[in-house]
Order: C-alpha cells, then structure tokens, then sequence
C-alpha cells in the first residue's frame, strides 16, 4: 500500500502489487470498491471467478468472502480500493430518495466494465488526495449513485446468513468471544449439527473453514479497535493473537499494511483537515 487517508469515516487505500502477490480468502465489514487502473487480477467472489483488467471495477459487499491473485505476466498492479461502511452507503441512499429503507442494498459483485463506475471511484481518491471536504462529499454520492445504478437489491444487513438461522448462531457465538480459542465440538453444539456437517456448512455458505472466518472476525474486530485509537500491543492482546509479531502478520496479509500504519492518526488537528499521508 503506498497511500492510505482516511476521510470522514471512509478509507481509501493505494496499492501497487507485485507480480505474483495475491490475497487470500477474507473479508471486510465494509463494501469494498476497487479500480484498476494498471495491470490485471484473477478475483474470487460468491464461488465465482473474474479478470479484473485495467479501468475495471471490483464491488464486494459487506462480509462477502473474497481473495485475489495478481497476473505475473502482466507485470505489477496498481489499483485503488475504498473501504465504505454501511450506514454511510444507507445514509446517502435515503437523504437522496433512492431507497426506502434505512438498511444497506446489496449491490452486484464481481468485476464491472463501467466507465461511470470508475471514474466515481477515481474521483472520490482524488478529492481526498487534495484535501477537499465539499468535494468529497459530491463525489462519494456520485459514487453511490454509480454503484446503485450498476444494480443492486435491498437488504437487511442485520440478516447475513438468511439460509440458516442455525449457522447465523454459530456466527454470533463466535463474536461474543474473539479471544476465545477455535472449539468445533462447542461450535458444532451451538449449531445442533456434527464436526463434519459444521465444517461443510462454513465451505458451502460462508466459503471458508470455521477457524478461517474465525480470524476474519478477529481483524475486523481489529480494524475497528485501532480507529478507536487503542494501542496495537493492546488490541494483538485483548483479541487472543499469540504475540505481537503474530497479530501484525496476519493483520498485513489482509490489508496490505501493518496495524500501526493502519492506527496512525490521519487527522493534523487543524480545522480538522484530513492530513494526507504517503506511505
């Protein structure tokens, strides 16, 4: 990651990947919306596989279990990815009349060949490159607008596992202790099903095993401890990781940056102007 802002709860992030780096299976509380603008990906979503190319566009919803692996043959990588949480996406879509619904749509996901679509992307970095409130604004509704229209469905956000009230528990059961050490005979209890059923269950729906989305949780947890400025040491502690060196690996393999990049305050303090920062 080579440029990382952070603008009014939106983050935006730069990334120059090397040839042959890839992202494994993972996922993030926010949508995520990435431009290419140089290079080419393989992207998995939703058990399906795309090309990201130049000037495509990636959309993940919330908690969609996504990986990635950069084109060796195409030399490195160079996109933007926007990390947008719910309620800014539900809160733009009802002040402008476009959803009845104070609840996050579920927009199309995979790769999208949509010039309007990129340029919101690219419009919205740059407003937050220059330092620019007024126009930051403008262009992340523009960027709703582009995502609402590349197609979407309304959603309740609080029900990501409609097809199982029985796993949905699991899921909580697992979130009501992150530091908690992964236990399939206690999960397995929870969702009244058998170790193998479990385990098959998480690869059908979810798309990864238990102790796989078990730590997904955990670095979204993370995430959200480090924006609340709580010391790195103390959130690698709190959320059960072995040591230090343990939680900033697998905190990095997600995110492309380490956790005490990621906390660093990005706000100066003067007239409260975001500080950009070039990493």
């Amino acid at each position: 990651m080579v440029e990382f802002y952070r603008v009014h709860g939106v983050e935006i992030g730069r990334v120059c990947a090397q040839d042959g780096a890839s992202y494994p299976r993972h996922t993030h509380a926010e949508y995520v919306v990435s431009a290419n603008l140089s290079g080419s990906e393989k992207i998995w979503v939703d058990g399906r596989n795309f090309d990201a190319t130049s000037e495509t566009v990636t959309v993940y919803n919330p908690h969609a279990v996504q990986s990635s692996t950069f084109n060796h043959r195409e030399g490195g990588t160079d996109f933007i990815s926007l990390y947008i949480e719910p309620s800014i996406i539900a809160s733009i879509a009802m002040e402008n009349s476009w959803l009845s619904r104070p609840t996050g749509p579920d927009f199309r996901q995979g790769v999208f060949n949509n010039n309007e679509l990129y340029r919101s992307v690219l419009a919205l970095y740059r407003t937050a490159r220059d330092e620019s409130d007024t126009d930051f604004e403008a262009a992340l509704i523009g960027l709703v607008a582009a995502l609402l229209m590349n197609g979407h469905r309304t959603i309740d956000m609080e029900k990501k596992y409609p097809d199982s009230e029985r796993l949905k528990t699991v899921v909580e059961f697992m979130k009501s202790d992150l530091a908690a050490q992964m236990n399939l005979a206690a999960l397995a209890e929870v969702g009244g099903v058998s170790k193998f059923h479990l385990i098959r269950w998480f690869k059908s729906v979810v798309g990864m095993p238990p102790a796989k989305y078990h730590m997904q949780l955990r670095l979204i947890e993370a995430r959200r401890r480090l924006r609340d400025g709580q010391h790195v040491q103390d959130v690698a502690f709190a959320l059960g990781f072995y040591d230090q060196s343990h939680f900033i690996n697998a905190f990095r393999k997600i995110m492309g940056v380490s956790p005490l990049v990621f906390a660093a305050p990005l706000y100066s303090g003067h007239a409260g102007k975001p500080r950009i920062r070039v990493l």
